[in-house]
């Protein structure tokens, strides 16, 4: 499956779904940044954009862009305890450590090629 989400993460989602789809925005997944630690994602309430697809799950749509399905294979959600708050936690099937650091992160050899 492309995208699992925990029965805490989809409960989570359908009470914050109930009052962003009165203004018709949809979750959608963004890539927010990359680093040597790996790519990091988060979940907005937003218009889905050209190329996206739509995953059901658990009664939910979430919208995502195609090319991060296909790099990242799918998404796990889960909700996490952040200081005294929830926050969604979102997990690629497959990391991709790609950054532009100048080849100084350990994920480079000492002949500046990428190390898998």
């Amino acid at each position: 499956m492309q995208i699992e989400i925990s029965k805490k993460a989809a409960d989570y989602l359908k009470k914050k779904e109930e009052f962003f789809l009165s203004r018709s925005r949809m979750p959608r997944i963004v890539l927010a940044g990359r680093s040597c630690s790996g790519a990091i994602f988060r979940l907005f309430f937003e218009l889905p954009q050209d190329g996206d697809t739509c995953i059901e799950v658990d009664g939910l749509k979430i919208w995502v862009a195609k090319d991060l399905l296909d790099e990242f294979e799918g998404f796990d959600l889960d909700l996490e305890n952040f200081f005294f708050a929830s926050r969604l936690k979102i997990v690629p099937h497959k990391q991709s450590f790609r950054c532009n650091c100048d080849q100084k992160c350990s994920h480079f050899s000492d002949t500046g090629k990428e190390q898998v």
